[in-house]
């Protein structure tokens, strides 16, 4: 499967209740991950190249680190606390893709391990890759700052 990055919302008090329980954040964020009526935004591999960019157009995000980690010995887990939460959401809605589509450099992307390392294989289609999973990243965030709620992020590999 690979590595890849996902995010599902929660309430506060439900974050509060498992940041000390990597099992239990863990068993929430599968559950709700698994739940359509659950909001969610599973951006697949693409993590990596949407941080490039990100740090390309000097946007102060770090999609993996932002959060508050959850200690665990398999897949990260980490905790956006609302205030965070709208802070990304802030970050992302100021930078519109085509501002970061400025920064899009394959040969840079490959030179440098940009995961998954796909990048000069097929330029335009690996770009709207990365398009089409930053529209449901800002989407997410926007959304959940809107209703005021936090989010468990989990990067599995």
């Amino acid at each position: 499967m690979g590595m890849t990055l996902g995010y599902v919302e929660v309430t506060p008090e439900r974050l509060d209740g498992v940041m000390g329980d990597s099992e239990q954040a863990e068993e929430l964020y599968d559950e709700l991950s698994d739940d359509e009526t659950v909001r969610d935004a599973f951006i697949e591999k693409a993590w990596d190249g949407i941080q490039y960019l990100l740090d390309e157009a000097g946007v102060g995000v770090e999609l993996r680190m932002d959060g508050d980690p959850i200690e665990h010995d398999g897949d990260e887990f980490n905790g956006f606390r609302p205030e965070v939460v709208k802070s990304i959401a802030e970050s992302l809605n100021a930078a519109p893709f085509e501002r970061l589509a400025e920064h899009y450099d394959p040969a840079d992307m490959m030179a440098r391990g940009i995961y998954p390392r796909i990048w000069d294989t097929h330029p335009a289609e690996e770009l709207e890759y990365l398009s089409e999973n930053y529209a449901k990243l800002r989407e997410f965030f926007d959304a959940v700052a809107r209703d005021g709620n936090a989010a468990i992020g989990c990067f599995s590999f």
